[in-house]
């Protein structure tokens, strides 16, 4: 398979309409915390403290985005993530702004990245299975174009 453009799957306007009403569910009246915090500029940085693959950027961005924030994305979509604690992103802006979009953003990239994490193994289960006899190079060839890495060729 060709790798998907990722890009043209999530066109700018269907993901900041996403991320309005995501926003508008998590928050749908005056939020008396976000007056507390109130609008001066902060910055928060975004951890990852799991081992999976980093999915749902677009739609943590947009939420941010939303809110008024910008994000500086230290890993690339897609990534696979080693165990312990590593910065992912950078976000800054106003501060009830960071405050009402944490939850949707965090949300959003949890969610992505478990999918594309459970996904990744999957890949590298079928990767690992034992070929058939006379046919190795032939299957191990058919799991490398389908996304899997072929795990080895000899016992």
């Amino acid at each position: 398979f060709p790798a998907p453009d990722l890009a043209a799957m999530l066109p700018p306007h269907k993901l900041r309409s996403l991320a309005r009403a995501w926003l508008d569910e998590d928050a749908p009246g005056p939020d008396p915390s976000l007056l507390a915090v109130g609008l001066a500029p902060r910055r928060a940085q975004l951890l990852s403290k799991s081992p999976g693959v980093l999915a749902g950027s677009p739609f943590a961005q947009a939420a941010w985005e939303e809110a008024g924030c910008r994000v500086g994305w230290q890993v690339a979509e897609g990534t696979r993530l080693p165990v312990g604690q590593l910065v992912v992103a950078q976000v800054e802006g106003p501060a009830a702004g960071l405050l009402l979009a944490e939850r949707v953003a965090l949300n959003a990239l949890a969610r992505c990245s478990g999918v594309a994490t459970a996904a990744a193994r999957a890949v590298e289960i079928a990767g690992t299975r034992k070929t058939t006899p006379g046919f190795r190079l032939a299957e191990k060839y058919a799991l490398a174009v389908g996304g899997a890495e072929p795990h080895r060729y000899a016992l």
